[in-house]
């Protein structure tokens, strides 16, 4: 790793790549190959894995191989999105598309034959899923797996009312995990139902950590994904260390562009403007409080929630 600036400074501890716990995911944007190596060049060694979204399919062949080769030059494992496996597996091409993502060097795969769960078609689809991550791992990929969807027709995943259900959550991760997974992301817009936009709603949080204590936090992937506003950004992730602690699994739509605040919010010395009076900055907070010795769980110092500020 190279020499940080002002490395004479303490900063709460972070391990090193390759992580196995708190990882960071971000999402490869259609960025220039020159603005994602400058990137990597700062940032690359507190990003663990980049996903490549739908999108990119039109992106020229030569760009995508490029970047795959960058990404991995710099420790990044290379994962791809499961809306393009869908698009593969309904036109019948599937096998085709693992052996040429495998063949360009990507290193994990999240594979979707249940697009739109019809009643019909779910028992050929967990067949064909099982078949798929069969050929998956013998190819050499490492599976994702997903649980919750984008919308709400349909979601196992939600209960109503903002609500979670825990059940048939922790149910489908375990059987990913089962299945080979690696981990398992929780669906970025079923957290922000369940935790509201600044982490206030104490229920769905109660929820989710009881998820995560039932399958494990290395295994859970806390999604954040680029598309909500800047600020509730900061709060979930904010949210997540608060609960997890800084090796909680954060991303799937993180932009790179972010890492400092990230990282910030991980070392407890960012700024996050949040539904409190009190400061962010909990490692800096619990640093002052004991005289420039913070506590070993220092993500735990207070930080009350406002319900005027949450409201706002």
């Amino acid at each position: 790793m190279e020499r940080r600036f002002l490395d004479f400074l303490e900063l709460a501890p972070r391990s090193q790549k390759p992580r196995t716990r708190g990882l960071t995911t971000v999402l490869e944007q259609g960025h220039s190959t020159t603005w994602v190596r400058d990137m990597l060049e700062a940032w690359g060694e507190y990003v663990d894995y980049v996903k490549f979204p739908v999108t990119c399919v039109f992106m020229p062949w030569r760009v995508i191989e490029d970047k795959v080769k960058l990404y991995r030059d710099h420790r990044v494992n290379v994962a791809i999105d499961d809306p393009m496996f869908a698009i593969a597996y309904y036109q019948g091409k599937a096998g085709q598309y693992l052996r040429t993502v495998r063949d360009i060097g990507f290193t994990h795969i999240q594979i979707d034959t249940h697009f739109l769960g019809a009643e019909e078609t779910i028992k050929k689809a967990h067949e064909d899923e099982l078949r798929y991550f069969a050929m998956a791992r013998e190819l050499g990929l490492k599976l994702e797996g997903e649980v919750g969807q984008k919308w709400e027709e349909g979601d196992r995943a939600r209960a109503g009312r903002g609500l979670l259900n825990v059940e048939a959550i922790i149910t489908e991760t375990r059987r990913l995990l089962a299945a080979g997974c690696e981990h398992v992301f929780l669906e970025s817009r079923v957290i922000r139902e369940a935790i509201g936009d600044y982490g206030e709603k104490e229920q769905g949080t109660r929820q989710i950590r009881e998820i995560v204590e039932a399958v494990g936090l290395e295994k859970i992937f806390i999604e954040i994904t680029g598309q909500l506003p800047f600020d509730v950004r900061m709060c979930h992730r904010f949210w997540a260390v608060r609960n997890f602690g800084p090796d909680v699994n954060m991303g799937g739509g993180e932009l790179i562009e972010e890492i400092r605040y990230i990282e910030g919010v991980r070392r407890g010395i960012t700024f996050v403007k949040g539904p409190s009076k009190s400061t962010s900055m909990l490692w800096l907070k619990s640093l002052v409080k004991n005289r420039g010795k913070t506590a070993e769980d220092w993500w735990k110092e207070d930080y009350p929630i406002d319900p005027n500020l949450a409201q706002r």
